[in-house]
């Protein structure tokens, strides 16, 4: 009897992930991984430390001056804060070596990527839509 292998991201699909389908996405990524390693503390820190920068981003975003360029909102800001996730991923999780070279692992398909990103980034959109606007 074959058994099934965990399903983990690698730092680059969280990477991508959270440029492309927001903060929200990012946090259930890293959360989702730490699940999946079994490190449940490390899950915890990321929803209580998660939920605490999604609150100062909105914050920081409504404060901002309305001169400032929507290039900065939509690429620099996602930028950083999905290298951050990059940077967490590959100090406090695995590589996408260490996922191929493990047997109880596997890696998460790109729909399922899709998927629960797109589920993160419906909220997160209409939220910043009326929070910017």
């Amino acid at each position: 009897m074959m058994k099934a292998c965990v399903p983990i991201y690698s730092p680059l699909q969280i990477f991508f992930g959270s440029i492309f389908f927001g903060p929200l996405a990012m946090l259930y990524f890293l959360w989702k991984n730490f699940q999946n390693m079994q490190l449940f503390t490390e899950a915890k820190k990321v929803l209580f430390y998660g939920s605490i920068f999604v609150v100062v981003l909105v914050t920081c975003l409504k404060l901002s001056p309305s001169s400032i360029s929507s290039l900065i909102i939509g690429l620099i800001v996602p930028f950083f804060y999905s290298l951050a996730a990059l940077q967490i991923s590959t100090s406090m999780q695995v590589t996408k070596k260490d996922i191929k070279a493990n047997t109880n692992w596997c890696m998460q398909s790109l729909w399922n990527i899709i998927i629960f990103g797109s589920l993160f980034y419906a909220p997160w959109g209409f939220f910043m839509l009326r929070v910017i606007s």
